[in-house]
């Protein structure tokens, strides 16, 4: 009798536990999946983030600008919120160079316009081009995309 009850919870934990492993094989192509469109989303808003201030300037010609929190409707309609402004330091090409109010690190700032972190060890490195602003984003120390200020240029390093 104690054999049978051994044998059942022996067969009761392998079953469980080649559930859970289906389970896991099942979740991680849905969860990378969710992984890379929230990059998508990321370098889109940062893409309509630098065209917003780069529109901004072009009616302006000054530095710095203001731009809005934007939302778009279901029916397509764009809205901005006035209360809602961030001030944009531009530079004599009028694209984007960080704050307006001065920060430590102009390409953190961009990005954080953008949305939320995307991965667990994100950063960027400052560094100059032709005397212009040039933003190098990283994923998990893999080249993510760059953004130069010189141009606007925006070019995706990763391969998703």
């Amino acid at each position: 009798m104690a054999r049978s009850g051994l044998f059942n919870f022996i067969t009761i934990g392998i079953l469980l536990v080649l559930v859970t492993m289906a389970y896991v094989n099942h979740m991680m192509p849905v969860l990378e999946e969710a992984e890379t469109v929230k990059k998508e989303a990321l370098l889109g808003n940062f893409q309509r983030i630098v065209m917003q201030a780069r529109a901004q300037w072009i009616s302006t010609k000054s530095s710095p600008v203001s731009i809005y929190e934007t939302q778009v409707d279901p029916s397509g309609t764009l809205s901005q919120n006035k209360h809602a402004a961030t001030s944009m330091a531009m530079n004599i090409n009028g694209w984007p160079v960080g704050s307006a109010k001065g920060s430590s690190n102009p390409c953190d700032y961009l990005l954080s316009l953008a949305g939320d972190e995307v991965g667990s060890e994100m950063h960027s490195k400052t560094r100059k081009q032709n005397g212009f602003l040039l933003c190098e984003y990283f994923i998990d120390e893999q080249p993510w995309f760059t953004y130069s200020a010189e141009s606007g240029a925006m070019r995706n390093h990763y391969s998703y």
